[in-house]
């Protein structure tokens, strides 16, 4: 009983560490809404899922307590990979997004 306990623990351990993820960081050079959008905003999140030949993708911005979402979007996968917050946030959300923070 006593060595149960013992080897119950670790596996404890290691089944939370592998239940996060590591946040990648994704750094943009495109210039006006996008880069003074992630200058400003606490936190810029992009959500994407990669099937075949697209990818379906959607960016979130934190500024304090507040979420503003962007609309989830289909894009073909060679433009999300050029492109990855271009492609997912439109300019006119970024401008509008940018203007509320």
């Amino acid at each position: 009983m006593k060595y149960a306990i013992i080897l119950a623990f670790p596996m404890v351990v290691f089944s939370s560490n592998a239940i996060s993820t590591p946040a990648e960081r994704v750094f943009t050079d495109a210039g006006y809404p996008y880069k003074n959008l992630i200058m400003k905003a606490e936190k810029v999140e992009l959500v994407y899922s990669e099937e075949q030949d697209k990818t379906t993708c959607q960016v979130n911005v934190y500024s304090g307590d507040l979420l503003h979402q962007g609309e989830a979007k289909e894009v073909p996968a060679n433009k999300f990979l050029r492109m990855p917050v271009q492609s997912c946030l439109s300019r006119e959300n970024a401008k509008r997004i940018l203007s509320l923070l």
